[in-house]
């Protein structure tokens, strides 16, 4: 398979819309934190963000690792996407026996955030999608499915 080039200007697609994603997290990610610090005070609110950049560095780094492992192969892809997913789980789990014992640190408003984020931002990315080889990745800027 041939390594992907993309175009003068143009990046893959799966990093556009990671970078859409975390966009969009770092634009809306504010009100849930801050429903969280409102319910359960600032421990809710540390809990909150730090659940929302653990978020935001998930889908980064599955967009990293897609766009690595399409560049060599389609049974690396599949193999890239499966380890990545099962290491971005260990590094959630790690990230949470980390800091569990801590002060500052309240269980349930960050897993409300882990949970809610994940699917409002995947949902809020659909919409944006385009599912076309002539705009793969984002919908470009008025243009009508």
């Amino acid at each position: 398979m041939a390594e992907r080039a993309p175009g003068a200007g143009e990046e893959a697609p799966e990093r556009e819309l990671a970078k859409d994603i975390v966009r969009r997290g770092i634009v809306g990610g504010p009100v849930l934190v801050g429903v969280c610090a409102g319910v359960w005070g600032f421990d809710g609110l540390w809990s909150s963000a730090f659940a929302l950049g653990l978020i935001l560095f998930n889908f980064w780094l599955a967009a990293s690792l897609i766009t690595w492992s399409v560049r060599i192969s389609p049974a690396v892809l599949m193999a890239g996407v499966m380890s990545g997913y099962l290491i971005r789980l260990g590094i959630l789990t790690g990230a949470y026996l980390l800091v569990r014992d801590g002060g500052w640190f309240e269980a349930m408003p960050f897993i409300v955030t882990l949970i809610a984020a994940h699917l409002v931002l995947l949902v809020w990315e659909t919409r944006q999608v385009s599912m076309s080889l002539a705009y793969p990745g984002l919908k470009p800027q008025g243009v009508r499915p």
